[in-house]
């Protein structure tokens, strides 16, 4: 009787710690403060929030300059082997680094989060073990990653403050890179992907760093909110489903925002969200007497920039010239994409309308 009476025990005390059911967090990314948590420190399953932590190292590789956004990232066997969700790319058939970017947040493509493993770590293993090296830099307590894309793996676990903590480090470490978390689509070997994230779509104060759902983890998200230049980031873990995630997290953004903002912090970030009384910006890449020279204009700019190839180009007559543009709803990515340009020495400008 007493055997079982403690063998009760146990399971109980074991339940209560890990896999709980719900999880959150919401909080300034900047300052670490937490607004509010429940079962903040509980091992759950990540699911795709695991590609976060993919996605910090390519970004830190690319940082240290041990890879470029144009390189090429070839798909091994074992790549186009993953489970969906993938991009089901060919082996041998490759995509670039940028693109690769792109995959991992708006499709969170598996066969692309291995593929870019086996590329800055020669294989998905060795990946594995560089996770869990930043795991420890990062100190991110109760986290252990086994593969670089969320699929189900008893060993691969993670809590809602640690995925706080690493879309806290992405944010201030690489805010260069924020503006591709707000992409709702993308194109990719002549296909076409649109964010899980109907958020984004939504309202346009969020930046949706990640979203992520296995059977077994529930609905999950890691959802940013810039407004009027303050920051909050919410976690949330173990949503029965996708709206009553989105449900969920957008009360708990509501509730917190502007609570307890640390302004001082957040002006020191360099991305902010610039869009204001709803500001459209064009980013204007060219100005030629004749439309033809304008449509060669944008092939080239595809061809040369294939970030480019994602956005709606538009030419308007404007007296005697005819004038090509992509609109944008904010500032930083108007001004990303300016510079994108102004890096292969063409020129753009950046006009509000």
């Amino acid at each position: 009787m007493r055997i079982i009476l403690i063998s009760f025990i146990l399971i109980v005390n074991l339940s209560h710690t890990l896999f709980a059911k719900i999880a959150s967090v919401i909080g300034n990314p900047l300052s670490q403060e937490i607004y509010f948590e429940v079962n903040k420190n509980t091992k759950n399953y990540p699911a795709s929030l695991t590609k976060l932590m993919t996605l910090y190292i390519i970004f830190d590789e690319l940082k240290s300059k041990n890879i470029n956004l144009d390189d090429r990232v070839y798909f091994s066997k074992h790549a186009t082997n993953q489970q969906p969700s993938k991009l089901g790319i060919g082996i041998k058939d490759f995509i670039t680094v940028d693109e690769i970017i792109d995959s991992l947040i708006i499709k969170s493509a598996n066969d692309a989060a291995v593929a870019i493993a086996e590329k800055i770590s020669g294989s998905e293993k060795q990946f594995v073990k560089n996770m869990n090296n930043y795991v420890r830099k990062l100190n991110l307590e109760n986290t252990n990653f086994a593969n670089p894309h969320g699929l189900p793996n008893k060993a691969n676990l993670s809590t809602a403050h640690d995925i706080f903590k690493l879309s806290s480090k992405i944010i201030t470490d690489f805010p260069e890179y924020l503006h591709r978390f707000k992409k709702t689509k993308v194109k990719i070997k002549d296909k076409k992907y649109t964010t899980h994230n109907t958020l984004l779509k939504k309202y346009d104060h969020y930046i949706g760093l990640k979203t992520g759902y296995t059977r077994k983890s529930g609905f999950q998200i890691s959802l940013l909110s810039i407004n009027d230049g303050e920051y909050l980031l919410g976690i949330y873990f173990g949503g029965n489903s996708a709206k009553e995630r989105n449900n969920k997290i957008n009360f708990l953004m509501n509730k917190y925002r502007n609570k307890h903002a640390n302004k001082e912090e957040t002006k020191k970030l360099s991305v902010k969200n610039e869009k204001k009384n709803n500001t459209n910006y064009k980013v204007q890449t060219s100005s030629f007497k004749k439309i033809s020279k304008s449509k060669m204009h944008i092939t080239l700019l595809k061809n040369k920039i294939k970030i480019l190839r994602s956005f709606e180009h538009q030419i308007k007559k404007n007296g005697r010239y005819f004038i090509s543009y992509i609109n944008v709803d904010d500032h930083q990515t108007a001004k990303s994409l300016c510079n994108e340009i102004k890096l292969n020495k063409l020129d753009c400008l950046i006009k509000t309308s």
